[in-house]
């Protein structure tokens, strides 16, 4: 419990301290009069290092991935994040107006390369490279390469950086809202109301337990709003006909439902491996993907909801 409690203490500080990179580190002003969000390449760095790491652990997981398979995945997921940063501030620093458009097809293209090289593999290597192996390949790089890059999409989401900056903020919020209440929901009305939510891939988890997941996540965006209306320099430039608050509300229904969600997809490989945790590098809590697997999910609905506004 120690080690639970230190690791989440350290992971509260370095989220603050990303958070404040993103809004307080000035922008630098390029030759076309755009303006380039440095403070942002911060929390891509983070999860650059989740898709890393996270495909690291998988791929451990899983082990049937022969090894040509695994390192064509692991070197995918090392690129897709940095591929798709670059190619967005490069086009935006040149004045081009297609810079989301170039940075989404930069991330396809990485992507549907590696797939496609790990499918090569099961004809040039048959002997080392099945099906299964082929397809966990597969399935590491979509997981742990194309929707960990949703979240850095989000960092550089639309040309109002108070849009990205809000919808950040929700992410980082809402994950450990969903965690805390719904475990704490769990242990206290789980003895009346024992109903299993997914019983035979986590049957620690009840129904009401993720109810109350509902209800961090709407405590979460309320704390979130709280700092987009308090918080210097955190403001959220939206002159809708829905509240702001009443938005981040809304916004954070789908995404905490998907953060159960992306719990519940990580319990099923964990069970499906017959391992416990996916590693041990965060004390207390396991491996990257135990930790930041909701997180993951969540950045999905998110991205979704703050992009129609932003249209």
């Amino acid at each position: 419990m120690k080690q639970r409690v230190i690791t989440g203490i350290v992971y509260v500080l370095v989220m603050v301290g990303l958070l404040a990179m993103k809004i307080y580190v000035p922008p630098l002003t390029t030759a076309s009069g755009d303006e380039l969000y440095l403070g942002s390449l911060g929390i891509d760095l983070l999860f650059w290092a989740i898709s890393v790491i996270g495909a690291y652990e998988f791929l451990r997981a899983v082990k049937d991935v022969s090894q040509k398979q695994r390192a064509v995945a692991l070197v995918t997921c090392a690129m897709i994040i940095p591929a798709f940063v670059v190619t967005k501030l490069c086009f935006k620093g040149l004045g081009s107006e297609r810079f989301s458009e170039a940075s989404l097809i930069m991330l396809l293209g990485v992507a549907s390369f590696g797939m496609m090289v790990v499918a090569s593999l099961m004809v040039f290597d048959f002997l080392n490279s099945n099906l299964k192996s082929t397809a966990l390949a597969e399935l590491c790089i979509l997981y742990c390469g194309v929707l960990t890059c949703v979240a850095p999409n989000i960092n550089h989401l639309g040309q109002d950086p108070s849009l990205s900056r809000t919808a950040i903020i929700l992410l980082i919020f809402i994950t450990p809202g969903v965690d805390a209440f719904a475990f704490f929901f769990g242990k206290l009305f789980g003895g009346k109301f024992p109903k299993k939510l997914a019983p035979h891939t986590s049957p620690n988890k009840t129904v009401v337990g993720a109810i109350g997941g509902l209800i961090g996540g709407v405590f979460a965006a309320t704390l979130a709003w709280l700092v987009t209306e308090f918080l210097p320099g955190a403001s959220f430039n939206y002159a809708g006909p829905v509240p702001k608050a009443a938005l981040l509300i809304l916004f954070a229904l789908p995404a905490s439902v998907f953060a159960q969600l992306g719990d519940l997809f990580e319990s099923a490989i964990k069970r499906g491996c017959g391992i416990k945790d996916m590693g041990k590098i965060l004390p207390g809590h396991g491996g990257v993907l135990d930790r930041f697997d909701s997180m993951l999910f969540a950045s999905v609905a998110i991205v979704v909801c703050f992009m129609i506004i932003s249209v």
